[in-house]
C-alpha cells in the first residue's frame, strides 16, 4: 500500500507548531551512571538526523543558537530543544531526560509540525504517513543502544516510558504494549514478562523489534 508523505505545517502563530500532542521515542534504562548519561545524550545530539541542543524551541524560520549538552542531576528531569530530519524536511523536537525513580530519555516531536493528520482514535493507524517518524526515531534508538542498551524503546503517540518493573506487576500495561507494538526491547526482558516474541524481528543480540500489528 502506498503511503502518503507527511506534510509540513506553515502556521501563522509559532505556538501552533508545538500543539497537538507528541509523537515520541521513549527509551527506558535499568540504570545509567553519570558518564553513561553523557554518552547517551551525545549519541542523540551527534546523530545525523538531530541538530542541537538549541537555545529555544525550533519553529521554521526562527533564529536559533546552539547550547551545550546538559546531563540531568540525580532525581531531576530536564528538557533540551532541537530539530530532527524526518526525510521530507526538518521539524522541531524536544529531548526530555528523566533521572528519578526510573531513568528514561524521550525524543518528542509535536504533531503541530504537520498538517493533514487525522486526529482521534488510533492516530498511528489512521495516518500511515507517520511511518516516516517511526523510521527516523528507530534510527536514533539503535544509535543509543550501541552506547548504552535500553530495556524498551517505544515509538508512537504519547508512548511514555515503559518501565520494566511496572510491566512486571501490571498485566494491563503489558497487554497494551503488545497491542500497540512499534517498540524495540531486549528479548530476555520480554521472555521474563512472558510476552510471546516469535513474530518479532531480531535486530541484534538480545534486541527485538515489534512492528505495528498488521503491518
Amino acid at each position: 500500500m502506498e503511503v502518503n508523505a507527511l506534510t509540513l505545517a506553515a502556521h501563522d502563530q509559532d505556538q501552533l507548531y508545538w500543539e497537538g500532542g507528541h509523537y515520541e521515542l521513549s527509551m527506558s534504562f535499568d540504570g545509567l551512571r553519570d558518564r553513561q548519561w553523557l554518552r547517551v545524550l551525545q549519541a542523540i545530539w551527534t546523530h545525523p538526523r538531530l541538530h542541537g541542543p538549541l537555545d529555544v524551541r525550533y519553529v521554521p524560520g526562527a533564529e536559533i543558537h546552539p547550547v551545550e549538552i546538559a546531563v540531568p542531576s540525580p532525581t531531576a528531569t530536564q528538557t533540551q530543544h532541537g530539530r530532527i530530519d524526518i526525510g521530507v524536511g526538518v521539524v522541531g523536537c524536544d529531548v526530555l531526560a528523566t533521572r528519578s525513580l526510573f531513568e528514561c530519555i524521550s525524543i518528542l516531536i509535536p504533531l503541530g509540525m504537520f498538517t493533514g493528520l487525522t486526529t482521534g482514535g488510533d492516530v498511528r493507524q489512521g495516518n500511515r504517513q507517520l511511518v516516516a517518524l517511526d523510521e527516523a526515531l528507530y534510527d536514533v534508538a539503535l544509535a543509543v543502544y550501541d552506547v548504552a542498551p535500553f530495556s524498551i524503546a517505544a515509538i508512537g503517540l504519547e508512548r511514555d516510558c515503559q518501565v520494566s518493573t511496572e510491566l512486571q506487576h501490571d498485566p494491563v500495561q503489558r497487554t497494551e504494549l503488545v497491542r500497540i507494538g512499534n517498540f524495540l526491547a531486549r528479548q530476555s526482558l520480554l521472555q521474563g514478562l512472558q510476552i510471546e516474541t516469535t513474530s518479532y524481528q531480531a535486530v541484534q543480540a538480545d534486541l527485538l523489534w515489534a512492528r505495528v500489528p498488521g503491518e
